[in-house]
């Protein structure tokens, strides 16, 4: 089976790669993982983990998605290599792979892994052709039904879903995401917090993630709770700003930029909480699968496919998008309540367990896998 991505960052789309990695074997699946462009220290940082999953990261060097001397070797090392399917992952690698296995003779499918919304200029036009490609490949995969229904009211209403659209969920794999062997671990020395209640956002630092709300909910947090520090993981173009509202809000104290890290396990163990506060644009967001295999209670946003993941009052507590007030109080309920936070969690575990287990995910894949393979490579008609 041949993955394409864009490149091996350290986002959710691509960090679920290495998790599948880890129960391919068990499952008869044999992965080659290819990345479009080439090395670099920002396209590179999911290689180790990719690695450390039993897999051999390779790159193919594009600099652009319309040069065409990348898209023949493309092609040519499909041809060479041969895979039952392809399987392109993000917008430019289905670009790319798909109409490039289609001339390899070789069947593929692409994934979508966000939801739609609203787009301008080359950005409209990608995602367009992304998914004219997709559709007339052997499926289009959304991992969400909002998802696939933000993509059918922008570019299909009033007409039918094409046959090629389906939904298969994601998944995570749940004997590196599991439990501490008790109620909370410690969290890795270097972020200089043991002994503390932690609250931790692992997300880019972007402005649809809505971090700035959870910042602006910490002062009321930290006035019932000043022990209490609120952790944030991840890199992005929003980072100066939220420095800048944390310095304004007299925060620096209580709230920790960690960037972007790799232990994401340990991080999730030595959590009490894990909070994602989306405003839009979420579509089934891997860090709250990974919070729920290691039975961490979460507070999120209720946007996208966010609520097929979270059981409102089960697994965590869903709240209006962009609303601090709500969010505060619902981390506040969680900290004041820790025998709540051990329930929410636990019941987040075995959700995991029932729909989101890696091994879940991957059986479904062989079987979309096997009925791309039967229907052969010139595709299926919109």
């Amino acid at each position: 089976m041949l993955t394409v991505l864009d490149a091996f960052r350290l986002g959710g789309a691509e960090t679920l790669i290495a998790q599948l990695g880890r129960v391919a074997p068990e499952m008869g699946l044999e992965l080659d993982v290819l990345s479009l462009h080439g090395p670099s220290e920002e396209r590179s940082k999911l290689a180790p983990l990719l690695e450390e999953a039993g897999l051999r990261p390779r790159y193919l060097g594009v600099d652009r998605t319309l040069d065409p001397r990348s898209f023949v070797r493309l092609v040519q090392d499909v041809r060479r290599r041969r895979p039952d399917v392809v399987h392109a992952h993000l917008e430019m690698a289905m670009t790319l792979a798909l109409p490039a296995a289609r001339l390899a003779g070789v069947p593929a499918v692409g994934t979508f892994h966000h939801v739609h919304r609203p787009l301008t200029g080359r950005a409209s036009a990608r995602e367009r052709l992304a998914l004219e490609v997709a559709t007339r490949s052997q499926a289009a995969v959304f991992v969400s039904q909002a998802s696939l229904v933000s993509f059918r009211d922008r570019y299909r209403a009033g007409r039918a879903v094409p046959r090629s659209w389906q939904v298969v969920h994601n998944g995570v794999d749940l004997a590196y995401f599991s439990p501490p062997p008790d109620d909370v671990a410690a969290l890795p020395a270097d972020l200089g917090l043991a002994g503390r209640r932690v609250v931790t956002v692992l997300a880019a630092l972007r402005d649809f993630k809505g971090i700035v709300h959870v910042v602006r909910a910490w002062p009321r947090v930290v006035e019932r709770h000043p022990e209490v520090r609120l952790l944030l993981v991840g890199s992005g173009t929003e980072e100066a700003s939220l420095r800048a509202e944390v310095d304004r809000l007299g925060l620096a104290g209580s709230v920790v930029f960690a960037g972007m890290r790799s232990d994401v396990p340990d991080v999730l163990r030595g959590s009490e909480l894990v909070v994602l506060p989306s405003i839009y644009g979420e579509n089934l967001p891997t860090v709250l699968m990974e919070a729920g295999g290691c039975a961490r209670p979460v507070v999120a946003s209720d946007v996208g496919g966010i609520s097929d993941i979270v059981a409102d009052g089960e697994t965590g507590l869903l709240v209006p998008p962009g609303q601090p007030d709500a969010l505060g109080a619902a981390v506040l309920r969680v900290l004041d309540d820790p025998a709540l936070g051990r329930r929410l969690g636990e019941a987040g575990r075995l959700r995991m367990e029932e729909r989101f287990d890696a091994h879940l995910w991957a059986r479904n894949l062989c079987g979309l896998y096997a009925r791309a393979a039967a229907a052969g490579p010139r595709g299926t008609a919109a």
